[in-house]
């Protein structure tokens, strides 16, 4: 992605996704997109973005490029968060899947659920340029 597309990305798209999703009409988004709020490992600053994600096995799950984003680095071990979920604050943890069976089984869930997202991201082809998180909700 060239700096003049992450610049938009950061600076208008996301806040707008942000807002929507935060919105009573959330639901035009929700189903395909939650809001992960999460506090940097290094800088201790407090972060909220939109990812797109995956349901599996009561957990949600979030594929990302490592090239274009930081973000899943700050869960490379179990990290608590928060995500809003079709208009609910939800408590997590969310972890890096290194496993390589766990990192298949996964990214399977997801290319199934999110094909177009899934061809776009080459869930096919670039298997190890992607980080894949899985989120465990905390039982309300």
């Amino acid at each position: 992605m060239t700096t003049a597309a992450r610049t938009v990305e950061t600076r208008v798209v996301n806040p707008l996704v942000c807002w929507l999703l935060q919105s009573p009409v959330h639901w035009l988004a929700s189903v395909a997109l939650v809001l992960l709020t999460y506090r940097g490992q290094q800088s201790g600053r407090g972060y909220t973005i939109p990812i797109a994600y995956a349901r599996a096995d009561g957990s949600l799950v979030a594929v990302t490029p490592k090239a274009e984003t930081i973000w899943w680095t700050n869960f490379r071990q179990p990290t608590a968060c928060t995500l809003h979920v079709r208009g609910e604050q939800r408590l997590a943890a969310g972890e890096l899947i290194d496993d390589d069976a766990d990192r298949a089984a996964l990214l399977a869930v997801y290319a199934r659920q999110r094909r177009i997202l899934a061809r776009l991201l080459g869930i096919d082809t670039a298997e190890s340029e992607l980080a894949v998180v899985r989120f465990s909700l905390e039982k309300q």
